[in-house]
């Protein structure tokens, strides 16, 4: 026997079972628990809280089942609704939950690091972007749905970095990264600034390959050589899709050195490449 219509949509109306989540599967399945339990407490249907969220009830419902990633906007509406400030506090946490694992591997080991080299033939190294360039980035890319949770994990990437008695960064970069409009002048320009501070700093180095130089080693692709505290080296190789894989083979990680060892031979003098950086800058 067929069922009516009207029938179908009282019960959809209703709510039919949800499907189960496990929220100690992953700190996303938590995330998406506590949306569903804090909205079956105050009686509100999938599409009561998504009216209430300005977002669709399949999108909501992606959400706590954990199947998309919150981001910042999402994170204060829920907030708000509910009168919490878990979700604003947690949200990246979860989001890096979907995030691909070498690049959740790559933060872990650049926490764990001593020295960065960090090499890159067509843009600014990852941890020496500006916000608005590493969002730019992103934008233009296969990943550009994503785009606040990778700048998130980024910045805080950097952030890392940057702590009392972090690594020493050693960033060498292609001079058409350097002049490369990402993002536009106004994008480059505070990109360029950020370099020309970040080279103040004692434990940061900055040389860039003049375009003159023609081929050398270390064209094809950009990398990250990580020297950790503790354990043998290991590197995050770039990739053409914007992820890119981890490498911990003892043979890979000595040709990868010896890449950037003959990528800085090629490279400017670290005064030579603040001159050309601040005349790129001057020409936007």
């Amino acid at each position: 026997m067929v069922t009516p219509v009207w029938q179908k949509r009282k019960a959809d109306k209703m709510g039919r079972p949800p499907n189960p989540i496990d929220p100690n599967g992953s700190f996303a399945e938590h995330y998406g628990w506590k949306i569903r339990t804090l909205r079956e407490e105050r009686g509100w249907s999938l599409e009561e809280l998504a009216e209430k969220l300005v977002c669709s009830p399949s999108h909501l419902s992606r959400l706590e089942r954990a199947l998309k990633s919150p981001d910042r906007q999402i994170a204060r509406l829920l907030d708000t609704t509910f009168g919490t400030t878990y979700f604003s506090e947690h949200w990246l946490l979860a989001a890096r939950d979907r995030l691909s694992a070498p690049a959740r591997s790559l933060a872990e080991h650049e926490a764990e690091a001593r020295i960065v080299r960090a090499y890159m033939p067509t843009l600014v190294v990852g941890p020496l972007q500006t916000e608005d360039y590493a969002r730019a980035i992103v934008k233009a890319g296969a990943y550009r749905a994503d785009v606040d949770v990778i700048v998130a994990e980024r910045m805080r990437r950097q952030a890392v970095l940057g702590r009392e008695n972090g690594p020493r960064i050693h960033a060498v970069m292609d001079e058409m990264a350097l002049r490369r409009r990402i993002g536009g002048p106004d994008v480059l320009r505070a990109q360029l600034d950020r370099l020309l501070e970040e080279m103040t700093r004692p434990n940061v180095t900055i040389q860039a390959v003049p375009a003159d130089i023609g081929e050398y080693p270390g064209l094809p692709g950009g990398f990250e050589l990580l020297s950790l505290a503790e354990g043998p080296d290991v590197a995050y190789v770039e990739g053409t899709t914007g992820m890119g894989r981890m490498v911990e083979d003892p043979a890979a990680i000595a040709a990868i050195h010896e890449t950037y060892d003959l990528v800085r031979a090629v490279a400017l003098p670290v005064n030579i490449t603040a001159q050309l950086i601040k005349e790129i800058r001057d020409t936007l």
